[in-house]
């Protein structure tokens, strides 16, 4: 009995002395912790100014120009981060290149390499931000590993950023599974060059990519792109013709309105919609005849649609007051009745 109440007496000491020492420990690192934070905060306080000029064409000593430590090279990437967050011009994107390709890519590498994934991320933002050309092998051989959907589509955007063509791959066969709105946030950013080159082989391309590229091209209203948009117009894929005709009605250019017609008698609603907005910019009698088709359609959002685009129509209020006095669909009359009380 003795010995063991000996035993609990002397395990109660030894787990008060291990959580005094953890608490210890903790007070110590936080103590550390808050002395960095200060020592930076005072690094930036006191060079900003200099660093500012430095970057936007001035000189800088050689002394300040070399970091002497791990802190002074993080408070120089704090002191990137804000003043290219504040600024941008071509000249300071060289400038912070250049530097940090001759002092700080160790550094960086170092981050990327990191088994925390925040810290991974945090750095992989700022490369993007800062436009770095420098890590281009380290991005690439970052992609090869294992990483989060949020780190490969930034690796993929710096790529897209830094390459005209290297980003294609892992696009259009990502290592990840990626949905629509994964693949408009990367090709938001690229230009029409690149887009035209993603788009080179767009029968392959995952169906979220077809459709997100569709898009773009009304939303950045891409007017060569006519040919592509209404080769989707013939495919067996609903929502590709759907988007193709989205982006058709967008564009409001169009060689020949014909082709469309057949689409107002399609059986999907969506494309009775899209046919609806289209013909509002088309030849006044070529769209009355298939608007006034489908003011009496069976879909509450086709009727207004097309109520809405004979509105847009050059004599549109005659249009309208045509179907009130000739429409015997009480439906049609009612929204046409509508529109024209919103002059």
């Amino acid at each position: 009995m003795n010995s063991l109440l000996l035993f609990m007496i002397v395990l109660i000491i030894s787990l008060f002395l291990v959580l005094v020492l953890l608490f210890l420990l903790l007070l110590f690192y936080r103590f550390r912790q808050v002395k960095n934070k200060k020592t930076i905060a005072n690094y930036i306080e006191l060079h900003q100014s200099k660093w500012l000029d430095y970057l936007l064409g001035g000189e800088l000593s050689a002394e300040l120009k070399k970091p002497a430590n791990t802190l002074e090279l993080e408070a120089i990437d704090e002191l990137f981060f804000r003043i290219r967050y504040h600024f941008s011009s071509d000249e300071l994107t060289k400038k912070i290149d250049q530097y940090a390709s001759e002092y700080m890519k160790t550094y960086y590498v170092k981050q990327l390499n990191y088994r925390n994934s925040g810290i991974r991320l945090n750095v992989l933002n700022k490369i993007y931000l800062y436009e770095f050309s420098f890590l281009h092998e380290e991005i690439m051989n970052r992609l090869k590993k294992s990483n989060s959907k949020e780190e490969y589509l930034l690796l993929c955007k710096i790529i897209a950023k830094n390459s005209s063509s290297d980003f294609v791959s892992y696009y259009a066969n990502p290592k990840r599974r990626l949905g629509e709105f994964d693949y408009k946030r990367l090709i938001v950013e690229l230009d029409e060059s690149q887009t035209r080159l993603l788009a080179k082989d767009f029968d392959a391309l995952p169906d979220p990519l077809k459709y997100s590229l569709l898009d773009i091209v009304g939303a950045k209203f891409y007017l060569d792109w006519l040919p592509l948009l209404h080769y989707c117009l013939d495919d067996s894929d609903p929502e590709l013709r759907i988007r193709a005709l989205k982006s058709i009605a967008l564009l409001e250019v169009t060689p020949t309105y014909s082709m469309y017609e057949e689409f107002a008698s399609s059986s999907i609603w969506e494309e009775r919609l899209m046919v609806a907005k289209i013909f509002a910019s088309a030849p006044e009698e070529q769209a009355e005849v298939i608007l006034n088709r489908l003011i009496t359609d069976s879909s509450y959002a086709v009727r207004m649609q097309a109520a809405k685009s004979m509105k847009m129509l050059k004599n549109g209020q005659q249009t309208l007051y045509s179907v009130i006095t000739n429409s015997t669909d009480e439906f049609a009359v009612d929204l046409a009745e509508e529109m024209l009380g919103k002059e």
